[in-house]
């Protein structure tokens, strides 16, 4: 249903201010179309559906997405809880090179 809240300040500048100049070019907007993905999920399934997978064990709600550079080499990853329609604690995990 929506993102309710981010705990990255890259990706609140991605998503309130639409400014992709604060990620490399080879990914932002990767970013930016995974966070309408994220604001547009209604249940698991759609989460399922952009190639989220849970990454805890214990945690059901705990979720990721990997970003990629041409859908091959993957850069980073978007992270978040996902509770009843809604996400929570957006974060940007960056993998370095």
């Amino acid at each position: 249903m929506a993102i309710k809240t981010i705990r990255s300040n890259v990706l609140r500048i991605v998503w309130e201010k639409d400014d992709l100049s604060i990620l490399p070019t080879s990914y932002n907007r990767v970013v930016r179309d995974t966070l309408f993905d994220l604001d547009a999920a209604q249940n698991s399934s759609d989460l399922e559906d952009i190639g989220a997978v849970k990454y805890h064990p214990l945690y059901e709600h705990c979720w990721s997405v990997t970003i990629t550079v041409n859908n091959v080499e993957p850069s980073g990853a978007i992270t978040c809880d996902f509770w009843q329609g809604d996400c929570y604690n957006v974060d940007l995990r960056e993998y370095n090179a």
